[in-house]
């Protein structure tokens, strides 16, 4: 009852607060509407706050369109701007009263403020109703036009605005053509929202074109940028392939004094285009990673922890080519006091990449003093780094071990519990530790309460235990307490190590070893450990000799992870967030793709521009053609047969990426790129039917995904071997599919030219098999 009580007690509030809220949406109207307060300017400004207040709280203000309309009308720039947001908000789903407001914000458009001038264009092309775009076409041509850069500006972006409206407009108007003129504009600004626009508007083409003028006059403005505005030109430099190493050499003469640029978005961008301009150049490399050595380093002395992190993710990929690039700077990578943590984690991991025989002393220092850091990760992560020292530098394992079981005597459970972990690694590769490890072990289990860490003294103990006097002793005391023991992991290295032990010193473990397997098998509720124990007296009865072979054996390899080989994939995408991540960026990148399909490609990227003469440092060249690598927009493509197959319902959203109908591939030279490339991504998922091997080759070819080679179709694993050609960047696509018949499954295997596209054709590649119902989403 009492529960019921105070339900209906918080609905009758809650419908108390609703009426509240009506009556005060109802009494600002009348504010709104009071001829005394449109008299008084600041009243009225403050009714219009009060409103943009209750609509950012989540309240329905939306009955106030008409009041708002009005208050619209009015010299006062902050509450014409408040207007117009709350325009923008309600004006889809008050769409009819929203054309009230066309002649204010034409009218606007043509006010001398400038100010005003822009802020009414971009609320005008915000409004996002279809019935408004017959409106805009003059508002938004004369702005791109104006006389203010900020109204230009504003109006570029707006062109965006439209093109997720209605993209025919965008070739209607021929505003690609005029946003590619307007790269010449004087404001910089202009010209960075140009860019932008751009890069949107044909997305689906390869993005804006850059051909060698236009390079060369972006390189020669570079420094008028903000800092924003030079990694966006630095990034769609990134797409230009230089004619020849005169060519090279001068833009590395313009971007050398960007890498002293105080902003590390710059510095990133312009080493990103460095090394992928001197990617062939071998003779240079070592002076162009001495360049940029330095001011990679300058960061790591911020204030802001996660700009040295990002740093210190571009320093650990560099690495992966040039391992002692930074050998000799190695200080500069010790922790700080007041680093967080997993900046000092990173730190630790470069620390073990940059160690050589000549500084190992200093490291290894360095990382003894961090295992007593107050947090657990940090402290475990040096411990482990000591380890990777001491596999990586054979001739300095010993000061490596002498400093691991130095830390066993600081009686911390997760500095003893990580240092025998890594023991465990470096007792496999150097037998010639063992004696001395052995001596310095604790001699007490119940000291320590790691799971892990009593598991690896436990296998230590198994291993070499013949060399102690009372290994089976301290053994018996845990089989004594097996019963007390919670961790499974424990359990299972003790009937391991028992065993082992057993087969070493017999008569001392005989009689141990049978009350540890009895146990295991009456009276154990874990199922692995029972099964293990099970397993172990099954050998013992049969053959003691072979069970001794099977549990004992003689491997004792160390396999250590090699990280460099993929690190080295992401060089293409430097500077991104995949380096930051450490992982390419398809496997974190998950929207759907926002672009759709310009129809009239035909202008924009060939146009001839008049870009004149410049005097800044990249000059000459060959003429003005988009480069080999850059989208060209003038195929003819039938944009219905790319959509879906024709038997197939029609979705109503656009192909994510757009192929060439006619690929040129000839079977060598698919199997030299096959060859070549690396693999970039790998899936595997069950299908609702499995198709028909000449079905499914037809409904691929529909979306010209071509057949290089196919495998009988009475095979229980039909194999194809497919190929793709982008429309535009002519970049290839390569693939191996397995469709297991008996299982329903389909495992793909994916090669490409150019990381960037990947997530669209993967998207492409599945529509096929959405459209077919032969895979469910």
């Amino acid at each position: 009852p009492m529960i019921t009580e105070l339900m209906m007690a918080a609905q009758q509030q809650a419908v108390v607060r609703m009426e509240n809220k009506k009556s005060e949406v109802g009494e600002l109207r009348t504010l709104l509407r009071s001829v005394e307060i449109q008299r008084n300017p600041k009243r009225y400004l403050q009714v219009v706050q009060k409103v943009i207040a209750y609509m950012t709280l989540g309240v329905d203000v939306s009955k106030l369109f008409s009041e708002m309309i009005m208050a619209g009308a009015t010299q006062h720039l902050v509450q014409k701007k408040l207007v117009y947001l709350y325009l923008t908000n309600y004006a889809e789903s008050n769409s009819e009263l929203a054309l009230l407001t066309i002649n204010t914000l034409q009218k606007d458009c043509r006010d001398r403020n400038p100010m005003i001038r822009g802020l009414a264009l971009r609320n005008m092309c915000s409004l996002r109703i279809p019935s408004i775009l017959e409106y805009l076409s003059e508002p938004l041509q004369a702005g791109l036009a104006d006389r203010s850069a900020y109204v230009r500006k504003t109006a570029v972006m707006g062109v965006v605005k439209v093109f997720y409206l209605e993209p025919g407009l965008i070739s209607q108007w021929n505003l690609v053509d005029v946003l590619y003129q307007m790269l010449r504009d004087k404001d910089p600004q202009v010209v960075s929202n140009c860019i932008s626009a751009l890069n949107e508007v044909l997305a689906n083409e390869g993005g804006m074109v850059v051909n060698t003028k236009i390079a060369h006059y972006l390189m020669n403005r570079l420094r008028e940028f903000n800092e924003w505005g030079q990694c966006q030109v630095m990034d769609l430099l990134s797409r230009y392939s230089p004619a020849n190493e005169d060519e090279i050499f001068d833009i590395l003469n313009v971007l050398d004094d960007r890498l002293r640029h105080t902003n590390s978005g710059v510095v990133l961008a312009a080493t990103r285009l460095i090394l992928q301009f001197t990617e062939d150049l071998a003779d240079i490399h070592h002076d162009i990673f001495q360049r940029i050595r330095v001011p990679l380093l300058t960061f790591l002395g911020t204030s802001c922890p996660e700009v040295a992190y990002s740093c210190l993710q571009h320093i650990q990929l560099i690495l992966a080519r040039q391992s002692e690039l930074w050998s000799t700077d190695y200080q500069t990578f010790f922790c700080r006091y007041n680093d967080p943590p997993y900046l000092k984690m990173k730190k630790l991991e470069v620390l073990t990449e940059v160690c050589t025989i000549g500084n190992a002393q200093d490291i290894v220092g360095e990382l003894g003093e961090i295992a007593t850091d107050v947090n657990a990760s940090v402290a475990r992560k040096a411990i482990n780094a000591v380890s990777c020292i001491a596999l990586r530098l054979p001739a300095k394992s010993d000061l490596c071990v002498d400093k691991l079981l130095s830390l066993l005597t600081m009686e911390m459970d997760y500095v003893t519990a990580e240092t025998l972990i890594v023991m465990t690694n470096i007792l496999r590769k150097f037998d010639n530790m063992v004696e001395v490890t052995l001596s310095r072990l604790p001699t007490r289990l119940d000291t320590i309460t790691d799971p892990e860490g009593k598991a690896a003294l436990i296998w230590i103990l198994g291993e070499y235990g013949e060399s102690l006097p009372n290994t089976p002793y301290v053994l018996e005391e845990l089989i004594d307490q097996m019963a007390d023991e919670s961790s499974s992991i424990v359990k299972l290295q003790l009937l391991t190590a028992t065993m082992k032990l057993f087969f070493k010193r017999p008569p001392e473990c005989h009689a141990m070893l049978g009350r540890l397997l009895e146990y295991a098998i009456d009276e154990e509720g874990d199922m692995d450990v029972h099964d293990r124990g099970l397993l172990y007296y099954r050998l013992l009865k049969k053959d003691i000799k072979e069970a001794q072979r099977i549990v004992s054996g003689h491997a004792k390899t160390v396999i250590q992870e090699n990280t460099v080989i993929p690190r080295l994939g992401l060089f293409s995408e430097f500077n991104t967030l995949a380096v930051v991540y450490g992982t390419p960026s398809i496997n974190f990148i998950s929207q759907e793709t926002p672009y759709v399909i310009l129809l009239d490609g035909s202008r924009g990227a060939d146009y001839n521009f008049d870009w004149g003469s410049s005097d800044g440092s990249v000059s000459g060249g060959p003429s003005p053609q988009p480069s080999p690598q850059q989208p060209h927009r003038d195929v003819d493509i039938d944009f219905n047969d790319i959509l879906v197959d024709v038997e197939a319902p029609i979705p109503n959203t656009p192909p994510p990426i757009l192929l060439d109908p006619n690929p040129s591939l000839t079977a060598k030279e698919f199997e030299a790129k096959w060859q070549n490339l690396t693999k970039c991504h790998e899936i595997e998922v069950s299908l609702v039917t499995v198709p028909h091997s000449e079905e499914l080759q037809r409904a691929l070819a529909s979306r010209y995904i071509m057949t290089m080679a196919s495998s009988p179709s009475n095979q229980p694993t039909i194999k194809f071997f497919l190929y793709a050609q982008h429309v535009s960047t002519r970049d290839f696509f390569l693939m191996e599919v397995n469709i297991n018949v008996a299982m329903a499954t389909l495992a793909l295997s994916l090669k490409c030219e150019k990381l960037s596209l990947l997530q669209h054709f993967l998207k492409h590649f599945f529509q096929t098999f959405f459209a077919q119902r032969w895979l469910s989403k």
